[in-house]
């Protein structure tokens, strides 16, 4: 009766190699660099210049400090560079302090799963180990952002977790690839990433103080997803069906409601999708920061002229909830997601940088006094985020009204900020002269250059372990 049992298992085994899982493995092993098309290979650089300017920009993180000095006591084989001090530890721990820095300002890019830059310190991390080709890491990056926008397609409620989650779906598949990785092997790895490293919505939640962890949300599922993906590799198990199977991610997460088919759907590229901030702040804030900023600049207005500002948002935007770690910040966590705080440095310094979250800007009496002559309120009239978000500029508009103490009134209604969907992206250009902001405080013009250079070439690299060696100072 042998048969039987192999027919039994033979079913079984179909039904999980048809899972999420093996799906994705099966994906990314199929991508090719010689079958990206070139638009495709640009919008992958574009990614890559912004996550590293970003990584740059937020080197002076004092979460940063403790994390080096904690990978540095923990010890590790030196085969990934960290970026800035250019200290050498394990590809898990370098990913770690990268991707915090990556993280740290919320000035990285949005897609239709999120901030998918927050996975390129992960692909960096393996490509340098495994002295990967600038074309096998891009070829990971587009796989990556690919999978990563099709979970966010097919979830449409978290349920109270953080779609960070994803970094045990997706980075397995696209590191496995360059680790010379099977299918059954990778979605192993999926299966052990993804069952213990699930993770909860009180690191992002509007009435609670935002921690130092929260900017490690990605960074840390990723960490052990390449943990995960090396016991895969030597023959470790995992569960198969993790996502649609019984006690799964599909069933505890989202009550069974994630649509496996648009997960699964595998036209296009979305990595498109992409759009990359021009303002140093959460995405939803934009529209009303960039409203506030034409006001003042194109009015000449200064701190003392202020009388009132009223923000209007959608109805129900978390920003509106004037919780105390939000409306008065005290770190930059929760400074970089408050309306009010980033309100009123738009009216004070006219801009919106990697600076305006300095620690001796929380206590500013200027700040203090002009955030008490703001209010936000919802507007049943502003679009509210689609059923996708991330995917359109429909949750992201916002309005600006000022009034001044001689009794003037001005007001501005940005439907699109700059960057964002709806014919408005930001050009090379653009990305090159935020990078060289970011870059700047660290790295003298000609080091910059040579960095923006070996980006945008990055595919005719040999050794990823080159251009790592461009971001240390």
């Amino acid at each position: 009766m042998s048969f039987r049992r192999e027919m039994a298992w033979r079913a079984f085994d179909y039904k999980q190699q048809a899972g999420i899982a093996y799906q994705y493995a099966e994906y990314a092993l199929g991508l090719d660099y010689g079958i990206l098309p070139e638009d495709v290979v640009h919008q992958a650089k574009r990614c890559l210049l912004d996550a590293l300017g970003c990584a740059i920009g937020g080197y002076d993180a004092p979460s940063r400090s403790i994390c080096e000095d904690t990978v540095r006591q923990l010890g590790g084989t030196p085969e990934a560079t960290v970026i800035g001090s250019g200290m050498r530890t394990n590809a898990a721990n370098a990913n770690l302090l990268n991707c915090l820095m990556v993280r740290f300002l919320d000035f990285n890019d949005l897609g239709a799963g999120g901030h998918n830059s927050d996975a390129i310190p992960s692909l960096l991390a393996i490509a340098e180990r495994e002295r990967a080709s600038g074309r096998d890491f891009l070829t990971a990056l587009v796989a990556c952002y690919e999978l990563g926008s099709r979970i966010n397609a097919g979830v449409n409620n978290w349920h109270g977790w953080v779609h960070d989650t994803r970094a045990g779906l997706v980075v397995p598949p696209a590191i496995g690839r360059m680790l010379g990785m099977s299918a059954h092997e990778i979605a192993n790895a999926i299966g052990i990433a993804v069952s213990g490293n699930c993770v909860l919505g009180i690191l992002d939640m509007p009435g609670e103080d935002k921690p130092m962890r929260k900017n490690l949300r990605f960074g840390w599922a990723a960490s052990a997803a390449i943990v995960a993906t090396m016991l895969a590799k030597n023959g470790f198990t995992g569960p198969l069906r993790v996502f649609e199977g019984e006690g799964g991610m599909n069933e505890v997460m989202f009550d069974g409601d994630a649509n496996l088919e648009l997960m699964t759907d595998f036209r296009g590229w979305l990595i498109h999708d992409t759009r990359f901030k021009y303002l140093c702040a959460t995405a939803p804030v934009q529209g009303v920061l960039q409203a506030t900023l034409e006001i003042v600049r194109e009015n000449d207005l200064k701190p003392e002229d202020i009388a009132k500002v009223k923000v209007r948002m959608y109805e129900g935007a978390s920003a509106i909830r004037p919780a105390v770690p939000i409306k008065y910040p005290r770190n930059a966590e929760s400074a970089d997601h408050s309306v009010y705080y980033l309100t009123a440095i738009a009216i004070k310094e006219r801009e919106m940088s990697a600076d305006s979250i300095s620690p001796e800007k929380f206590t500013d009496p200027v700040i203090l006094e002009l955030i008490e002559r703001i209010t936000v309120t919802g507007d049943p009239s502003l679009s509210k985020p689609g059923k996708v978000k991330f995917v359109s500029a429909e949750g992201f508009e916002g309005k600006a009204e000022i009034t001044t103490k001689d009794g003037r009134t001005f007001d501005r209604h940005v439907v699109v900020p700059h960057g964002f969907w709806g014919g408005d992206p930001l050009t090379d250009q653009e990305l090159e002269e935020k990078f060289r902001k970011m870059a700047g405080k660290h790295m003298d013009e000609a080091r910059v250059g040579r960095l923006i250079d070996a980006i945008w070439s990055v595919d005719k690299l040999k050794d990823m372990g080159d251009l790592m060696k461009l971001t240390t100072f």
